[in-house]
């Protein structure tokens, strides 16, 4: 029988594509793109290529794509540039208690730097109740 994978979460399969894509840097090109030397050079322009293909995918400019090295990563930059950066029109986050544990431990970092949080129930449905905002 052939396994299911449901921890779609954590991480998926790469599809065929991708990986073509990513071989020469995965062989070849794997050098530190912070570096001068020819290997982080290569690795840096492959990095700033996908940059532009990436946002041009989806109608941005290059400068506006961050990469990450995940989810984790991703949910703090969001949460944490977005109320820092915005401060001065507010320091109140609502959000719900069943969000990622990377969106709570941000929001709760928040918390120590004066931001008030508050933290919603969900419904059986895992929705958030409107009047409850």
């Amino acid at each position: 029988m052939k396994p299911i994978y449901l921890d779609y979460a954590a991480t998926t399969p790469v599809r065929a594509e991708v990986f073509a894509a990513m071989l020469p840097y995965l062989k070849n090109y794997f050098g530190n793109p912070s570096s001068i030397h020819t290997a982080g050079k290569k690795a840096k322009a492959g990095i700033e290529q996908a940059r532009i293909q990436t946002a041009n995918l989806i109608g941005a400019l290059p400068e506006e794509i961050i990469f990450t090295s995940g989810a984790t990563e991703a949910d703090n930059m969001a949460v944490l540039g977005i109320a820092r950066s915005n401060r001065k029109k507010g320091t109140h986050i609502i959000t719900s208690k069943i969000e990622h544990h990377a969106v709570l431990d941000s929001c709760r970092a928040l918390e120590k730097e004066g931001f008030a949080v508050t933290y919603l129930d969900v419904g059986r449905d895992g929705l958030v109740r409107v009047s409850d905002v």
